[in-house]
């Protein structure tokens, strides 16, 4: 009994070694142990996980849809001169590239009441990072170097202050990396 154990063990460490070996000795050995090599170890995976990883990184350069858009509430005091609190939210649009105004209108009632006091609508601002050339990377250059230029401004910010003059306000698809920057701004103030 105690050999047919030492028997198994034996057999055990000798599959367990059939499977380790040095690449360069099984290569000079014979050909024959190449095709073992080749179905022992399979090195695809790395390959996959490789390029899965260039795919992820590439893909933060690819336009995208809007799926989801922040929205920041400032609460105003009764002057609208001082700001009394702010919050944040992300909103999953209910299509991608657009909200619609019940949309809107539903997202800024939930925010209308807060300890206790009403708040009434100010106005919304939208603030869109929008490329539109073939070179990004001269066009984001050029914008942090214009911040202070009013023209520039005006071509980032839309004020909405009459929200039942909005049926759908459309995003255009932009580079992932720059979807956190899409949202509203929602000016309350205290009634």
């Amino acid at each position: 009994m105690n050999n047919n154990n030492e028997m198994n063990n034996n057999n055990n460490e000798y599959d367990y070694r059939q499977y380790l070996f040095n690449d360069c000795e099984s290569i000079e050995d014979d050909s024959d142990s190449d095709s073992d090599i080749d179905s022992i170890i399979d090195t695809e995976w790395i390959t996959d996980i490789e390029n899965q990883i260039i795919n992820d990184e590439y893909q933060l350069f690819m336009k995208t849809d809007i799926t989801h858009i922040k929205f920041e509430f400032l609460y105003l005091d009764h002057d609208k001169k001082c700001v009394e609190r702010m919050t944040r939210m992300t909103y999953p649009l209910n299509h991608v590239n657009h909200i619609t105004k019940n949309e809107l209108f539903s997202v800024i009632q939930s925010h209308q009441k807060l300890d206790k006091k009403y708040y009434n609508f100010q106005s919304l601002l939208l603030y869109q990072f929008n490329f539109q050339y073939k070179d990004i990377i001269r066009d984001l250059s050029e914008y942090l170097k214009n911040t202070s230029d009013e023209i520039q401004h005006e071509k980032v910010f839309i004020e909405y202050t009459n929200l039942h003059s909005i049926d759908v306000i459309y995003f255009t698809p932009l580079i992932s990396m720059f979807h956190d920057f899409i949202g509203f701004s929602v000016l309350l103030y205290e009634d």
